[in-house]
């Protein structure tokens, strides 16, 4: 009966997981296209200049190109370049894809399955990458807050919030960089206090974090982080200037500056636990909200929202679907 138990919720959760989020996306959704005509969304979609898409592609495969770079240098340089750049396509368009970031997991599967690196080298890696990643989107954040005058209240009241969330991220993140072993101890004296170290569940865990730790070590000490930090900048000023061809295409004239705090906003949607399909509806919704304080129409918010987030997904899978096709062709 227990057994029956545990199997039902194992199917169940990810059954409702999944029906939240189609109801998500499909109540958001519909109160979005409440406001502005399909019709409007497909002619703004249709209506972009050509030169326009193609720009924002290679400016997107670009910030992989730097992604994969950064990868190459925390490896060491022991993965060749092609080779992350493949994973890096596949990675991005899994956690685009998947709620709450767990497609990070594609990136560290990865790279143990096709370049025999263990999990801890796959992990220590990519949280290096978001310690900077996360440093690099708080900088340009706070940036272009100095650049801008006279914002709303309910725009300040969240920049209060966004900014303690960052701060305290950085904070733990790199705490896990120069306190890992610390923590590590106080794991094992409490799992042999439990005396879960018996276990072979948690003699596994212990081992993994171990590996974690003992790469973290050494990527923090002997890779080149001053050159890892400028990739994450470049990776995001083009993440950041994407958004402000893509707008500029639908003749929405906004500064800079302001394309950077909106964006930041939108951007921390994919860190909700619950959210829409691909992020529909939840994206949107956030990028309505934030650039009407900024001073965009709502029709014009929406349909923005919308054709944005269409033609970056567009961007993802071809280049999502390129790199499963190279790595089965290895």
């Amino acid at each position: 009966m227990r057994i029956n138990s545990v199997r039902d919720l194992n199917v169940k959760h990810p059954t409702l997981a999944k029906a939240a989020a189609v109801l998500i996306t499909v109540a958001l959704l519909a109160i979005l296209l409440s406001q502005v005509s399909v019709a409007d969304v497909i002619t703004t979609l249709t209506s972009i200049n050509p030169l326009y898409l193609v720009a924002g592609y290679f400016l997107y495969a670009f910030s992989y190109f730097f992604r994969a770079l950064r990868f190459h240098v925390l490896l060491n340089r022991e993965v060749g370049l092609r080779d992350l750049f493949q994973i890096v396509c596949v990675h991005n368009m899994v956690n685009s894809i998947l709620p709450a970031k767990t497609g990070e997991l594609s990136y560290i599967y990865l790279l143990k399955k096709v370049h025999k690196r263990s999990v801890g080298e796959g992990v220590a890696t990519l949280v290096m990458a978001r310690v900077f990643d996360f440093i690099a989107i708080t900088v340009l954040f706070f940036c272009s807050i100095l650049m801008i005058e006279d914002l709303p209240p309910t725009v300040q009241n969240g920049i209060v919030i966004i900014a303690i969330f960052m701060i305290v991220m950085i904070a733990l993140l790199i705490g896990l960089l120069y306190f890992g072993r610390p923590f590590l101890n106080t794991i094992e004296r409490v799992f042999k206090y439990v005396h879960l170290d018996r276990r072979r569940f948690g003699a596994y865990l212990l081992i993994k974090f171990d590996e974690v730790v003992g790469a973290l070590e050494e990527v923090r000490v002997s890779r080149n982080l001053f050159f890892v930090g400028l990739m994450s900048f470049l990776i995001w000023s083009l993440n950041y200037a994407v958004v402000y061809l893509l707008l500029s295409s639908m003749h929405i004239a906004l500064s800079l500056q302001k394309v950077i705090l909106g964006s930041t906003f939108t951007l921390l949607t994919s860190l909700l636990p619950i959210q829409g399909i691909g992020g529909f509806g939840t994206t949107e919704g956030v990028w309505t909200l934030v650039f009407v304080q900024l001073g965009m129409p709502m029709d014009i918010a929406i349909t923005s929202g919308l054709v944005y987030h269409i033609l970056v997904v567009i961007y993802y899978v071809v280049l999502g679907m390129w790199g499963i096709v190279a790595i089965k062709h290895r």
